[in-house]
This record gives structure tokens, C-alpha cells and sequence, in this order.
């Protein structure tokens, strides 16, 4: 699994930096769902359906399931890219990334950064 993207559009004050984790179909079953249960699986393929996206927010303790493209096009955005560049990270497991033991309700990140 791998941090991508930084998201520069419109959020909630309280979400903080927010960044697109990248993972496989097998670390979503193995690792996302065990976290977050069905939710989990509620998360889009982007363009390649071997992997999923989900976004990491307010601090590593809240994570969205990048549930409709519309998400990712910028449709929300004024026409901009949301996403920017950022320092690529990888890690094995998810616990590196997000703070497992203050892990904050899994919401879509559709209803999350566009309410």
C-alpha cells in the first residue's frame, strides 16, 4: 500500500491533510476490511480494478473509501484536479500509516469532503 496523492479540494476543516492511500485487492480484504468492515469494500477501483483508494484524514485517525469516480474527477473541484503531488510512502501495513488505536468512524468519502 502506498500514499499518492495529496487532496487540495474542497474538505471539512476538521479533516486536516488529506491523502490518497493506494492498496491492493488483496490488503483491502486482508488488512482494510478486518478496520473497517463493510465499508471497506464500498471503495472504487479508480482506473485499475486491481487496486482500491481510500483517503487518510484528520491526522491518521479517520479513513474514507473513495466510493464514486466523481470523487476523483475534479467534478467537485470547479473542473480542477483535487489531487496534487506528494511525497510517495510505503508501508506493509496499514497501522503504519493511520493511528489504529484513535481510528475515528469509516465514512465515504463522498459524504465526508462534499457535506
Amino acid at each position: 500500500m502506498r500514499i499518492i496523492k495529496k487532496w487540495i479540494g474542497r474538505k471539512p476543516e476538521s479533516a486536516g491533510d488529506v491523502y490518497l492511500l493506494e492498496v491492493t485487492q488483496a490488503e483491502m480484504f486482508e488488512q482494510m476490511y478486518p478496520l473497517l468492515g463493510q465499508l471497506a469494500l464500498h471503495a472504487t477501483s479508480g482506473r485499475d480494478v486491481d487496486y482500491r483508494l481510500y483517503f487518510i484524514c484528520e491526522g491518521g485517525r479517520r479513513i474514507l473509501p473513495v466510493d464514486k469516480p466523481s470523487v476523483m474527477s475534479g467534478a467537485f473541484n470547479g473542473g480542477v484536479n483535487p489531487l496534487a503531488d506528494c511525497e510517495i510512502i510505503t508501508a506493509e501495513n496499514i497501522s503504519e500509516l493511520i493511528d489504529t488505536s484513535a481510528l475515528l468512524p469509516a465514512v465515504e468519502a463522498g459524504e465526508y469532503l462534499f457535506r
